[in-house]
């Protein structure tokens, strides 16, 4: 092993030099594929699966149809919380009214 080290010593600037950059370069790859294996494992136990959340999205989907059923311009229908797809028809139908009444107060 001591030889081994003499022969590393021996060598020119040159070549002592790229040896330390490869060292380098290998220490932080390494360093880079744990840190992704952990954090992607990490982030495989603590969310949930994708089917989880489809179902999920599906069964909000159902409660939001259900709940369409109410009129869209009432102050209830604005105040009641709107699945992800309701909530900008909700908003532009709401600037209509206002839009509406104040060209009226005009």
């Amino acid at each position: 092993m001591l030889k081994i080290l003499r022969k590393l010593n021996e060598g020119s600037l040159l070549q002592r030099t790229m040896m330390h950059i490869a060292v380098l370069v290998a220490g932080s790859a390494s360093v880079v594929a744990l840190t992704s294996v952990l954090l992607v494992s990490t982030a495989k136990t603590v969310l949930p699966r994708h089917d989880a959340t489809e179902a999920d999205a599906d069964k909000a989907d159902e409660e939001h149809s259900a709940d369409s059923d109410a009129d869209p311009s009432s102050s209830e229908a604005a105040a009641s919380p709107a699945g992800p797809r309701g909530v900008p028809k909700a908003l532009a139908q709401a600037r209509v009214a206002n839009r509406r009444e104040s060209a009226v107060a005009r």
